[in-house]
């Protein structure tokens, strides 16, 4: 396997009892073959693949649920992208890493600064909060159990969060324990009341960095129940995941933004005046106005200025500004065309598909699939875009 892959590295933050480890297992599961998504996961080593593949037959089988991360330990996975074509050979697209933080980390005192931790954190690339479904539940019914998520753990995972530039998304896991009761408006509602996450989202907002609410379930809806001493019973049933694969493909598209957004902002502090003259300037509009012109010309500029991880292929670069032009434009314009557009992504995944012929067209491919499922996702939860409220 190809030592060139860029890898992009994601820190998992939740308190413990929230579903990282279960989550990170399911996610392997679903994606562990190609299937509708147009790509599969590999994980970097037997023994890796091995404990996933255990974890996920204790979540089905065993009466007991998984162990979380220890205390002490930083559990670290490596996925690689890979495509495999129509006459079944293999191309390996781009990395992700996951560090799966202990969730006491965020909440047990310390008698040493983490610096390793610090470090990690300055290095990501993506951050993924996990917004555990049976404490939210709980705030949504004002009991002891979620209040004290909201004064204890949730306000420790956002001071870690409000000092980074990256990607943000908040994952609620169970969804499957929410889904019959609450919307995710609904959620999304309860938890802007909240000042602190109120607070950061707009602070977000207000620098275009993107920031998400993703509802997701490791088990799918009738695998377990709720119980009436706050403990999940399984039910018999098999697993079946829901949108766990949603918070990876959100990554690069998000990351791709955030980049290029810093580098409108640079442009902008050289000349020392807002490039925005007009509110309703398009997304490829700022760009241009960063490298002198759209198209061909002002994508190969683009491209050369990038850092070395997002200098990806010209067309892959024009397809992630496409998506990102149509995302920032009003609701009911993208409510419109969304038919259109959503058929327009799947032909081209479809296409990109046949194409694939070594990492670079893998990797076109694969960052087709991710635009075509952020797509799907905002058409399925448009609350889960927080960018405008």
């Amino acid at each position: 396997m190809s030592d060139s892959l860029n890898t992009y590295t994601v820190i998992m933050l939740g308190p413990r009892g929230s579903g990282k480890t279960v989550y990170l297992a399911s996610m392997y599961k679903k994606l562990s073959t190609q299937g509708k998504q147009g790509f599969f996961l590999e994980v970097d080593s037997s023994e890796k693949r091995k404990r996933l593949h255990n974890i996920y037959t204790q979540i089905a089988i065993d009466e007991k649920w998984p162990k979380g991360t220890t205390y002490d330990e930083v559990s670290e996975w490596t996925f690689t992208c890979r495509v495999q074509t129509g006459n079944l050979p293999i191309y390996s697209a781009c990395r992700f890493k996951y560090l799966d933080y202990a969730g006491g980390r965020l909440t047990d005192e310390m008698e040493d600064e983490d610096t390793s931790f610090e470090s990690k954190l300055q290095n990501a690339d993506a951050l993924l909060g996990l917004l555990d479904g049976q404490r939210l539940k709980a705030l949504m019914r004002n009991e002891k159990l979620g209040l004290f998520w909201v004064v204890n753990e949730l306000p420790n995972m956002l001071n870690i969060m409000q000092g980074s530039q990256k990607p943000i998304h908040f994952v609620i896991s169970k969804w499957d324990t929410l889904i019959n009761e609450y919307s995710l408006e609904q959620l999304r509602d309860r938890l802007l009341e909240i000042e602190e996450f109120r607070n950061l989202i707009q602070a977000r907002n207000e620098a275009r960095l993107p920031v998400r609410l993703i509802p997701i379930s490791s088990v799918g809806v009738g695998f377990a129940e709720l119980q009436p001493d706050g403990s999940m019973a399984k039910t018999g049933s098999l697993p079946n995941p829901f949108l766990v694969e949603m918070p990876l493909a959100c990554i690069l598209p998000d990351m791709i933004k955030i980049t290029l957004e810093e580098l409108i902002k640079k442009k902008q502090e050289r000349i020392s005046q807002p490039i925005e003259v007009k509110p309703n300037l398009s997304f490829w509009e700022r760009l241009g106005q960063v490298v002198g012109g759209v198209g061909k010309v002002g994508i190969g500029i683009l491209k050369q200025i990038l850092p070395i991880k997002y200098r990806f292929a010209e067309d892959i670069l024009e397809n992630l500004i496409d998506f990102l032009d149509d995302w920032e434009k009003p609701a009911q314009q993208k409510l419109e065309a969304a038919a259109k557009r959503t058929e327009e992504l799947r032909r081209k995944q479809a296409e990109s598909l046949r194409k694939v012929t070594d990492e670079e067209t893998a990797l076109k491919h694969v960052v087709n699939c991710f635009i075509s499922l952020t797509d799907e996702l905002e058409s399925k939860f448009p609350a889960s875009n927080l960018k405008k409220l």
